[in-house]
């Protein structure tokens, strides 16, 4: 099995530190960050591209978690998204892009799994289509 990239962009410590231990522990390779700031700067001084994003939304100061998944599909433009919401998520639907699911606190650990390989199955089947056009 390959070990997919993932970006986690979690300004809530404790949930961002069980996120990336139930990450890793599901065979994926995590870089953790706390904020969009740390999350651009990440996305700008690694050379290797992220399988996928899992982002908070709303982090605080400076960039929020589109701006982050912008960034990231930059670089990589298939990678699959998965927003994370203490909010409504029906009030984020217009932002919605392709390869993307969104998750409202709280959620279940299992169906943030199962979101991640669905989206990363998807991208496999996708992104080969996009040479054709």
């Amino acid at each position: 099995m390959t070990s997919y990239r993932v970006l986690l962009v979690e300004d809530d410590e404790l949930l961002g530190v069980l996120l990336e231990l139930v990450l890793a522990y599901a065979d994926y390779r995590v870089t953790r960050v706390n904020s969009g700031a740390e999350a651009l700067a990440r996305l700008e001084s690694d050379a290797e591209p992220i399988d996928a994003v899992i982002s908070d939304i709303d982090l605080g100061d400076g960039p929020d978690g589109w701006e982050v998944a912008r960034r990231a599909r930059a670089g990589s433009p298939h990678a699959p998204v998965i927003y994370i919401t203490g909010g409504r998520a029906d009030e984020w639907a217009p932002q919605r892009v392709p390869l993307s699911a969104m998750l409202q606190k709280p959620f279940h650990i299992d169906d943030m799994l199962a979101t991640l390989r669905y989206l990363l199955d998807a991208e496999q089947h996708i992104a080969p289509l996009t040479h054709l056009a």
